[in-house]
């Protein structure tokens, strides 16, 4: 019975993002180590010692809130995480600056929200691959779910559509994973390119996936199909780091109004 449930969610899912209505390119932010990235209308510009390594990156919802300190993060910011705290990604169209929110909470590589509710995938012995949930506000580690699978941390998404399921990718078996919050097992859904590090994002029903690959020494930009195909869009860099963060670029109002009038000004999401 439950397999059949699998099936059908994998099969929903897949639908829903094979159906979405095409969209432009987004803008995107990535990250390799302590350097940034932007990728925007097919360039690459890099932005170096941005001030901490960042392990994984996320847009924060509609009507959430996340983090006490210098404001917080809400609507259509970037939370970053970094290795010695949880970041605001300010200016993202001009120079990025990191503006700390909060302190990290333990292990999570690849933040997601659901629901309001903040998740993130680690590595964590003796399990391997976890599921685990944060505070939003004050980032502590208040769940955690072993995914049956005795794998590292990379990238995870929301499924489309449920309260409680996710794809994920580790690098050890190299393989993008569904998972439901509670259940013992993971269901394999297809394999990926071989990586030692991958971030992923969902924007519009599309997985976006950033690469740090051994045999070619890249770290590569593109798109990541539930079947397994794998469509670059960039070099963004020698791959050098391994832990690699990604997020979509959500402009602020006004920020399309400089950009339709061909304003070089620079945009910051949020002042101070």
């Amino acid at each position: 019975m439950y397999s059949s449930l699998v099936t059908r969610s994998l099969a929903l899912a897949a639908a829903s993002i094979a159906g979405a209505p095409a969209i432009a390119q987004p803008d995107l932010m990535i990250t390799q180590g302590t350097t940034m990235y932007r990728y925007q209308g097919g360039a690459v510009s890099t932005f170096p010692n941005i001030g901490d390594v960042i392990s994984g990156m996320t847009n924060v919802p509609h009507g959430v809130s996340v983090g006490t300190m210098n404001g917080g993060a809400s609507n259509g910011d970037i939370l970053a995480i970094g290795r010695n705290g949880v970041y605001r990604v300010d200016n993202p169209y001009g120079t990025p600056v990191l503006t700390q929110i909060g302190a990290r909470g333990g292990p999570n590589a690849s933040p997601v929200f659901i629901g309001g509710r903040l998740f993130g995938v680690a590595g964590v012995l003796p399990h391997g691959s976890t599921v685990v949930e944060w505070d939003p506000t004050t980032f502590a580690q208040i769940g955690q779910w072993p995914t049956g699978i005795f794998g590292g941390p990379g990238g995870m998404v929301a499924v489309p559509g449920t309260p409680d399921e996710f794809y994920y990718s580790e690098f050890n078996n190299d393989m993008l994973y569904h998972y439901r919050l509670g259940d013992t097992f993971s269901t394999p859904v297809c394999t990926t390119p071989n990586n030692d590090y991958v971030g992923l994002e969902m924007v519009g029903g599309t997985i976006y996936a950033s690469y740090a690959l051994p045999v070619t020494r890249q770290l590569v930009l593109g798109t990541q199909s539930l079947n397994g195909t794998f469509s670059q869009l960039a070099v963004l860099d020698t791959y050098n780091d391994g832990i690699t963060g990604l997020a979509q670029i959500i402009p602020t109002p006004g920020a399309f109004l400089i950009f339709a009038g061909g304003g070089a000004c620079r945009v910051r999401r949020r002042r101070g």
